[in-house]
């Protein structure tokens, strides 16, 4: 009884300090833990929030420390009800994706080549707050994200995962497709011009066209117009 007791103050000290700061995500994981011991929590498969029904292997938006302006994303990989007291808190369990902004900052090299649309499926497990989610978003292979007529905003792309801990791409940056005379990894979100003759794709600044004029002309590469 008196052990019940101690881990029933450490959760409820935890949500006091949700609601005076923000916690991290090892505080997190020891609410749930402190809560499971006490037989507190019930897992589910499937979780309504907001009016919408997620299941377990969607991806979604999340929102940090309860700013909409600051985003991550998330594979839902489980749900739980957590009771304390009279009150009922719903969590969600992710798998956590990584985007540009959240890479190393040794990665700074890589930033013209990856998309704002990007992301990096990761090693990382995290307990959460319902009520981080935003929204679902739908992730595609790059070669689909490339050949979207109409962009959404709620879909994204991979062509890796990131392992944090070992600060490692599978597969490797080496075997990412590359493309310009600038040989720079292919990037979705820039534009590009294709020569009429060889096929390859140029950056309009690499090729020297001006992107008002790019769709009415018949392009030729340097190199092309040389033979």
């Amino acid at each position: 009884m008196e052990a019940n007791q101690v881990n029933d103050q450490v959760i409820k000290s935890l949500l006091y300090q949700k609601k005076v700061c923000a916690l991290n995500k090892y505080q997190y994981k020891e609410l749930v833990d402190a809560a499971t011991q006490l037989g507190l929590v019930k897992s589910y498969s499937k979780m309504k929030y907001d009016g919408i029904i997620y299941s377990i292997g969607q991806l979604v938006q999340l929102s940090i420390d309860g700013n909409r302006d600051k985003k991550t994303y998330g594979k839902l990989i489980g749900f739980c009800n957590l009771q304390v007291d009279e009150y009922l808190i719903p969590m969600i369990k992710v798998q956590k994706y990584i985007n540009k902004l959240e890479l190393p900052s040794k990665l700074k090299e890589l930033q013209e080549g990856i998309s704002e649309f990007e992301l990096f499926q990761s090693e990382i497990e995290e307990w959460l707050f319902c009520t981080q989610i935003d929204h679902e978003i739908r992730l595609i292979t790059i070669k689909e994200y490339e050949e979207m007529t109409i962009q959404n905003e709620r879909t994204y792309f991979t062509r890796a995962d990131y392992n944090v801990e070992k600060d490692k791409f599978t597969p490797p940056i080496s075997k990412w497709n590359r493309i310009c005379i600038c040989n720079q990894i292919s990037n979705p979100d820039k534009s590009y011009i294709q020569c009429e003759k060889c096929l390859k794709w140029l950056h309009y600044e690499c090729a020297g066209v001006q992107a008002q004029l790019a769709q009415d002309m018949n392009f030729y590469c340097a190199m092309c117009r040389k033979k």
